[in-house]
């Protein structure tokens, strides 16, 4: 069900009040999708390269006992499924790019008292900073 135009006047207004009262909050949530939970796209283009990447693979392993150059084929036809899938899965709604995450260019660093998943994760972001 859509919203009216007042609604979403409403809810833009609450955003932007929100931003600007904890611009560390409006930072933490600027990346999120308003889609739902998963930031993908599901694309023509991207289905038609998992069909034909099906295709490839079943018809590499459907004729591999005749000749072994159709296992290429099938390994191909995985590759083509598998690379389209992340394409999808990283695409955005607005056709740009998702950034591997959210503290891509600007890395947040949590002192102290920040919860344990927040700890790991500025160890995980350190360790391959570092390299």
């Amino acid at each position: 069900m859509a919203l009216s135009d007042e609604e979403r006047r409403a809810l833009r207004e609450i955003e932007e009040s929100l931003f600007a009262d904890d611009p560390r909050f409006g930072a933490s949530v600027s990346d999120v999708d308003d889609g739902g939970p998963s930031q993908g796209m599901v694309s023509a283009r991207g289905i038609a390269l998992v069909v034909l990447g099906l295709v490839l693979l079943l018809g590499g392993v459907a004729l591999a006992q005749s000749n072994l150059w159709w296992v290429a084929l099938s390994i191909v036809g995985f590759v083509l499924m598998l690379g389209a899938g992340i394409w999808m899965l990283r695409a955005r709604r607005d056709g740009v790019p998702a950034r591997v995450g959210a503290a891509a260019s600007s890395p947040r660093r949590h002192s102290g008292g920040g919860s344990l998943s927040s700890k790991l994760e500025d160890n995980f972001r350190r360790r391959f900073d570092n390299n």
